[in-house]
């Protein structure tokens, strides 16, 4: 057998010593529930989300609005966030034992908050806004009545978002572990293993995928023994979870792996930071779900990955099946009430391993990775990727007029970065004066398409990026559209009206807004690309002229006026 450990076994990420999963004991009854209604989740700690590990509770409102949140526990108002994306109208509340409750996609503060709130908006003219609070400015007692429950930022439905956080660290903790009457006498629901062969990397292999189903209390393959060509593999998962009074499938909270019935590794959903949350790109097969198939839960660490959720039991998920023999596995998968299901079946390697990867361009996880040519470059810091593989380059003729460079694929959205990264194109041809600035990079891939707005730097276009696949500089002379929801004549009058709202739109993506009400600036807030400006003491009785300004990533802008009466 050929022995080639490299990038996939050797890098592994050192994982905390354990003979046994952590057993965690969070204060119970300590904090009661946000809302006046029974819970219900439509989301849980650790499920998976694009980019991102869930950080909390999603609620249910009973798919309405305003209900009373109340605060979990005593406390004092420590922070306030107000945005169109992420939480919306979010309240954080800090609490003496050690944890902060967070409160998100509210509609209001409660009345002397959101006055403090909106103040601090006008005084700043920014509707946006994440504000620490004074210690002493907004205490609030057990069960006290804080926001109204809404549907803002980031939320596709009407719901409140609860998460509990070390205060200290802030990192997420998960609420289930907390004593909440959430009834759940259900175990997860298990689909499907995959066998990973460990000698290639995850990016450069589709793996061999099994549906299990459950026969009597043990879920099992229809093959009782699954074989293999792979002498060295790993296990990926894919499971869900629900709860008695909630069909939404959500997220498990812990599997463990074993071999021949010893315990070999397993990993624990129970706290993850916002800095490390887009590690979850590591913690699934991401070029499996990118292509549209399932989340597949790894049972090993990827070697760039540097979550702490991996316990070793008495190994650290290499499954080794050199002897040919028939070797029986076992996973237990559970969530956070302990419910667990078990999935039974067996591996047997028949067959021989194919070659390691080798290419003449390979990017390395834990390495400061470069590449650069007459017209493109661009660099991976040292933690950037999780798996090595073979880079993909290849170089396109411009598509378009507008296109001011060729197209060069720079690997593909297959292959997940951890962070941020910069893309610098050279033009293939001479930039006029007067479009100097206004030249965007696109990015391509997936069926994506994605702006960035650039800085000319000695000749070079820079822009910023967080996904892979095929980019270009283009011409964006397109000015942004603005149009008013609902009838809007001049001079009308809206004495009755309690708000007005406009859409607003770019084919390239949207910069800044602002909206002026007779020269001073006046609040409107965000809700996807509509802008909404609610009536209230900035706007008096009188003839009044609104201008609203929207402004592209190219700095296009468009000024949408109206003269009305109030």
């Amino acid at each position: 057998m050929k022995r080639y450990f490299g990038f996939c076994l050797f890098l592994a990420p050192l994982l905390a010593s354990a003979q046994d999963m952590p057993v965690k004991n969070y204060p119970k009854g300590y904090f009661r529930d946000p809302l006046d209604i029974p819970i219900s989740l439509a989301g849980n700690f650790g499920e998976l989300r694009p980019n991102h590990f869930h950080s909390g509770m999603d609620i249910k409102t009973n798919q309405r609005e305003n209900l009373a949140v109340h605060a979990a526990a005593d406390g004092y108002v420590s922070r306030v966030g107000v945005s169109h994306t992420g939480f919306g109208n979010v309240i954080y509340i800090t609490h003496p034992n050690g944890f902060t409750t967070v409160h998100g996609h509210l509609n209001r503060f409660f009345p002397a908050l959101e006055k403090y709130v909106k103040d601090q908006e006008y005084k700043t003219e920014s509707w946006a806004c994440d504000m620490a609070i004074p210690a002493n400015m907004f205490p609030v007692k057990k069960g006290q009545f804080i926001a109204w429950s809404g549907n803002t930022g980031g939320s596709a439905g009407p719901h409140l978002h609860f998460e509990i956080r070390e205060t200290a660290s802030g990192k997420p903790v998960n609420p289930l572990l907390f004593g909440f009457d959430v009834p759940d006498t259900r175990a997860p629901e298990v689909y499907r293993i995959a066998v990973y062969n460990r000698f290639t990397s995850i990016y450069q292999q589709s793996p061999q995928m099994i549906s299990v189903k459950k026969v009597g209390n043990v879920y099992q393959p229809a093959t009782p023994v699954i074989t293999t060509s792979h002498s060295l593999v790993s296990i990926g998962v894919q499971a869900i979870d629900r709860q008695n009074n909630s069909e939404n499938a959500n997220g498990i909270y812990e599997a463990v792996l074993l071999q021949d019935n010893t315990p070999d590794i397993g990993f624990q959903l129970d706290h993850i930071g916002y800095e490390e949350t887009r590690y979850i790109n590591a913690h699934v097969d991401y070029k499996t779900k990118k292509n549209g198939g399932p989340y597949l839960q790894l049972l090993y660490a990827l070697p760039g990955n540097k979550l702490d959720i991996y316990h070793p039991l008495k190994g650290s998920g290499i499954v080794s099946l050199s002897d040919g023999a028939v070797h029986n596995l076992q996973l237990q998968v559970k969530d956070a009430y302990g419910n667990t299901s078990i999935v039974k079946f067996a591996l047997q390697c028949k067959g021989e391993d194919e070659p390691a990867d080798s290419c003449a361009k390979m990017i390395r996880p834990s390495m400061r990775n470069d590449f650069a040519n007459a017209n493109v470059a661009f660099s991976l810091g040292e933690d950037e990727v999780y798996d090595s593989f073979c880079f993909d380059y290849a170089e396109r003729p411009a598509k378009d007029a507008d296109y001011y460079s060729n197209s060069y694929q720079l690997q593909s959205v297959l292959v997940p970065v951890h962070d941020t990264f910069s893309v610098r194109i050279k033009p293939t041809k001479p930039v006029p004066a007067a479009l100097t600035n206004k030249i965007v990079m696109i990015r391509e891939g997936g069926g994506d398409r994605a702006a960035a707005a650039v800085k000319l730097e000695n000749g070079w276009y820079r822009g910023v990026f967080k996904e892979l696949g095929n980019f270009h500089l283009e011409t964006d002379l397109k000015d942004p559209t603005i149009k008013p929801l609902g009838k809007v004549t001049p001079h009308m009058s809206l004495k009755t009206a309690t708000k007005i709202s406009f859409a607003m739109g770019d084919n390239n993506g949207i910069k800044s807004y602002r909206g002026m009400l007779d020269g001073k600036w006046l609040m409107f807030s965000r809700k996807n690309n509509v802008l909404t400006y609610t009536f209230e003491e900035h706007c008096p009785e009188g003839e009044h002229t609104l201008a609203l300004t929207v402004t592209d990533l190219a700095d296009n802008s468009t000024t949408y006026t109206l003269q009305f009466k109030r």
